[in-house]
This record gives C-alpha cells, structure tokens and sequence, in this order.
C-alpha cells in the first residue's frame, strides 16, 4: 500500500478528488471526415454495434507497415494500442497559480491534435475530469485518455512529445492453470497425424459431457471437448505416441480435474479416463471448507455477515441469474461491450465462481464468505484492456464502493491506471489485487503501492491426488500442510496469502467446479475487508469518514492479523494468511510476541495430520512420523 497521502511516482501529498456522479467514456469531438465507426466523437450507442466487436480493425488509414502491397481482405497484423493523455496529470497545483491550465482544454487540445494526424486512429476517449474544490492546493483530475491505434514508431514520435504521455494499453488476463509440462517444447512432425480417441467418465460410471481434454508432449498441446457421449478425438503426430507427457481432463462442472503423466496411449483403441465427484473426497463434504479453516471464517460469529459494505468484483461478469442471493448483487457494468445491462452475463462460465464464494449460493449449500455485502460487477473480461479498467475505476469511485476485488492483471504497467488506483485509494477504496498467475514476477497492477496484492495457497489432502490441483505444490509444505501455488506470482510486491487452490464453488449455468487462481485468494481477502468495515469497531468511531486514512488503517489490520507460514517462500505468501477472528478485533492483534498476536491454536494444528503426512510423503517430500 503506498503511504499515506502520496500518489505513484510523486512522492507528493494528493488531496481527495471529488467523486462523479457517472464516469463512463464519452466521444471526444466530431468525427473528422474520412474516420470510422467507433472514433472519439461517436454517440455512445454507436460504440458497441451488435455483432460487432469495438476494436474491429477493418477500413479506414492503413497503419500496418506493408499494407499498400497486400491483397484486398487478406489477413494483416493489427495495430497496437495505447493511452495518450496530456501531461502534467500528476503535479500539484491550485487554482488561480501562474501557469496552472485547465485539464479540460488540455484534453480537447490533445484529442484534436490526434485526430488531424492521419496515421492515427482514435478508437474512443474516456474522460473522468471533474471539478475540484477552489480556493485549496489540489491535484489536478484525471484526464482525458485517448485510446489510439499506432504502430510502434508513431506511439515513439508521440511519447518524445513534451506535451503528450503515452502508455501501451496492454490487454488484461486471467489465467487457467494447466499442467507444469503443458507448455514445454518436444519432438515430432505436423506433415502426418493420427487420430486418438478418449472415453470420460465418472466414478459412478456416467459419461462426462462437455470436459475439456488437453494432451501435451512433442508438437503439442492438442485440446478437444467431450461430446454427450463422454468421447473425444484429439490428432497428434504420427509416431509420437510415447512423446506424450500428460494428458489433463477438466469437467465443466462437478467433478476433480485428472491428471494423467506418462500415459500409455492406445492409438486404435479408446483411451478411458475416470474424474472423481466433487461429493466423493474423504473427510470434506465441501472442498471450500479447508479455506474457511484456514483463514477462520468458521470461527466467526454468524451474525458477522458483511451487511451494507460495497464490494466491486472486476472480472468477467456473472450470471446473476445462478445465484440464489442474486438480490446481494446491486449492479454493475460492462466495459468490454460498452453496456450497463451485459454484466450479468457469465460469458466464461466461471466467472459466477467470484461472486459466488462472497454471496453464497443456497441450493448448493455453499455459505457465502459476506453474503449480506452489496456487489457490483465490473466486466472486463474477456477482451478488456487497460482502458477498460481505468474505466471500471471510475465506476466503482462514482458508486462510493468500499472494496475492490480486482482479479485481473495485464503483462505491462501503465502510469495512468496506477494514478486511477490512487485516486481510488484517496476515496476510500481498498483495492484487493491478485498477484497474478504466471508464475513470475508479480503482474500489474499488482506493483502498484495503492493495492494490496494477494498471492494464492494451497493444503495438501484437500483435493483427489490425481487432480491438477496438487501439482501446484511449490516449495516444502508447513507442518499444516499449507504450501505456496507454483503458478502465484513472486516478488517483493506481494503483502499476504490466501487460499486459491482447489476452491469449490458455484459457476454457470448450473453446477459447481474447483478452481484455482490468485483472483480467488483476493476474492478472500475483499470478503474478509467487508467484514472488518462492518464489524470492526475502529470503522465505527474513528476511521467511519471515508479516505486514505480509511483504507490505510483497513490494510493495516489485515496485514496484522496474518499467520506466517513458516519455510513458506515470502516473495508468494508476503506476511502469511489472514486470520479472520483477528482481524475483525474479536482478538487482540500482535502485541510483541507470536503467542499475543493469535488466539490459542488448535489442538494439533501445529503438527501434520496422519492424512497430511501421507499427502506429503506421495508428494515426495520427507516428513516425520507422528504418534499415534
């Protein structure tokens, strides 16, 4: 989190901004001649046309070196996008002040420069500027960012440009896990192929329809889907049968994951794999209720259900019509679609799987984490990009939310959307960011001071061995079994850990599935924020004002009531996983000692479990023999 009253790169105080009463991207100017559909200056209707993507790259100025000498309606590289806005965006000034301009006509001025350059496109404006309060030093509002299609060389000339900032306006993810060996490069040939056959069932027999089955080693990965048969065909090489590393079968819904490694593959007869029920694993009727232990959301009052507290899930949508506690869900926006009514559409099928572990879904049985909260979604996702989330931004400030849980993250970092998370932050906001599932360096806005980035972790004997689940086993697990998810993202960024390993929860149209994911554990996290604002006395007395100080003292109780892990890699965990009975102040915080700072453990938690020790030990790993 970035100190009190300073903003990102400036080291400066930054006065509160007003909020808006509605931020959402307006066209900038009139279209000049000779522009297309979609340009800064269209109404709004006319930015998203039914059927048509925004970012549709046909027609109008060729700005892809070599276009002159390519075929009518050939396939082409498409053109990078940035964030162009004026600069000066992040000084200190006042009203009044010698030399002080106003954000507005820089904007314009900037937009009519772009749009008379005819190697530029301006694919739309966005513009957040509201009017400060006079008479006091403040920062300057936001300005207005024109997203412009350019080649590289162009977005250079510009950013050499005094007058003009440019960031790259890098698309947003939110990545599935797939086997550690799923990417790696082998042997073979694409000149003959051979067709395999897989049959997927069930423990009790039942073909799986709709299982997605990824076979990778030598020139692959190859994926195919089910039918309703439980069968699919998948083409490899020929003769590279024995190349294959691992075959990975993932139900849509209901069932473990399989993963197969080194499978002896027939290739004339059906190669059958079998996925555990989700109701079958010992000892755990839901596989969500090893993340309720672990982070002590089953030792809180049941009357501590997050009621009132504002949180937005920025994501891909969800199907609101899934959940029983729909009426928890207040509204919402599409961004990508450029729509306030096609956010509550789950368009990947597991987006619900968020929403669903804060609200809870009754006709699963599944308890939400603060099912009294108000959630709004923010759909970014499939196809977002940053502008997009600046854009969600400014939702979430304009509806006054208390959280954000923002589950995506882009590959680069853009100083504009950093700038927006610390105006969120002046405003109240904690922004919940997931550390990324890469497994590299923590992915933006992760980075950025204003968040609180939450890596994911995982605990042995809470999913099937075969699931792909425990393959995300990094490092030595704690006596617990609690063990950092290979697939989180490291670094110095990350503040804590939370659980986004085999999490099990409601997810569209009907059923539900276990996911992993460092969106998850910030999922967590947002939820146990809400229940601190509702429940803890601090945010009664106070800090009840909305602020900076606000946010700073909410992450601050959050990052004290964290449990180390102990032999856990602080670059995934950060300072250890949340506890909530701590954290709400239902138990002194640490007053100098580790036995101070937690309420008593439970019995044997500090020693493996027999089920744990002989998870560890088909892991690989070397543990002691515990008493009988």
């Amino acid at each position: 989190m970035a100190e009190h009253g300073q903003a990102p790169g400036t080291g400066q105080p930054k006065g509160r901004p007003d909020r808006a009463a509605d931020r959402r991207a307006e066209a900038g100017a009139a279209t000049p001649p000779g522009s297309r559909p979609g340009a800064a200056g269209d109404p709004p209707s006319r930015r998203a046309e039914p059927g048509r993507p925004r970012d549709h790259a046909t027609g109008g100025h060729d700005t892809a070196a070599g276009d002159a000498n390519e075929h009518p309606g050939s396939l082409r590289s498409r053109p990078e996008r940035y964030l162009v806005a004026p600069t000066g965006w992040a000084t200190l000034t006042a009203p009044g002040r010698p030399g002080a301009t106003d954000p507005a006509a820089d904007g314009q001025h900037l937009i009519e420069a772009l749009q008379r350059n005819p190697d530029l496109r301006v694919l739309r404006v966005i513009r957040s500027t509201e009017p400060q309060p006079t008479g006091v030093p403040v920062y300057r509002p936001f300005p207005a960012v024109a997203v412009v299609e350019a080649t590289p060389e162009q977005a250079s000339v510009l950013a050499a440009r005094p007058e003009f900032h440019v960031d790259i306006d890098h698309p947003l993810t939110q990545d599935e896990q797939l086997p550690p060996e799923a990417n790696t490069p082998g042997t073979g040939t694409l000149d003959d192929a051979v067709p395999i056959r897989f049959q997927v069932h069930d423990d009790r027999g039942e073909p799986v329809p709709d299982a997605v089955v990824l076979v990778h080693g030598g020139r692959y990965p190859v994926v195919a889907r089910t039918g309703a048969d439980g069968t699919a065909e998948l083409t490899i090489p020929a003769g590279t049968l024995d190349a294959v590393r691992g075959v990975y079968v993932r139900p849509r819904a209901d069932l473990w994951s399989t993963v197969i490694e080194r499978p002896q593959l027939s290739g004339t007869e059906p190669n059958t794999v079998v996925c555990r029920r989700l109701d079958t694993t010992p000892g755990e009727r839901h596989g969500d209720a090893w993340a309720r232990r672990a982070m002590g959301f089953d030792r809180l009052p049941p009357t501590y259900r997050g009621h009132g507290v504002r949180i937005a899930v920025i994501g891909p949508g969800v199907d609101a019509g899934r959940l029983d506690a729909a009426e928890g869900i207040m509204g919402g926006i599409d961004v990508v679609g450029q729509d306030d009514k096609s956010w509550d559409q789950d368009m990947v099928g597991r987006a619900t799987h968020h929403v669903a572990l804060i609200l809870g879904h009754d006709g699963d049985q599944l308890v939400g984490l603060a099912p009294e909260s108000e959630v709004h979604v923010c759909r970014v996702l499939p196809g977002g990009r940053l502008s997009d989330l600046i854009e969600a931004l400014d939702y979430c400030i304009a509806q006054e939310v208390d959280v954000i849980d923002l589950g995506a993250y882009a590959g680069g970092a853009a100083g504009l959307v950093a700038y927006k998370l610390e105006e969120a932050r002046q405003a109240g906001i904690l922004c919940v960011a997931a550390a990324g599932d890469t497994g590299g360096p923590v992915m933006f806005p992760g980075t950025v001071p204003a968040t609180l980035t939450v890596g994911a972790v995982g605990q042995l004997g809470t999913s099937p061995p075969e699931s792909l689940h425990v393959s995300q086993l990094c490092g030595v697990p704690t006596p617990e079994g609690f063990f950092a998810a290979r697939f989180s993202c490291a670094g110095p960024e990350v503040d804590l850990c939370a659980p986004g390993v085999g999490i099990v929860s409601a997810v569209a149209p009907d059923g539900r599935a276990a996911l992993d994911g460092t969106g998850i554990a910030a999922t967590h996290v947002a939820a146990l924020a809400a229940l601190i604002l509702a429940h803890h006395p601090d945010f009664r007395y106070g800090y009840g004002m909305r602020g900076p100080a606000r946010v700073h003292r909410l992450a601050q109780l959050i990052r004290g009531s964290c449990r180390p892990l102990l032999g856990a890699d602080p670059y995934r965990c950060g300072a250890g996983m949340p506890d909530a009975v701590v954290a709400v102040g239902l138990v002194p915080q640490w007053a100098g000692s580790p036995e101070a700072a937690f309420p008593p453990a439970p019995a044997g938690y500090g020693y493996p479990s027999a089920q744990t020790a002989a998870a560890v030990r088909a892991a690989g790993l070397l543990v002691p023999e515990t008493d009988e």
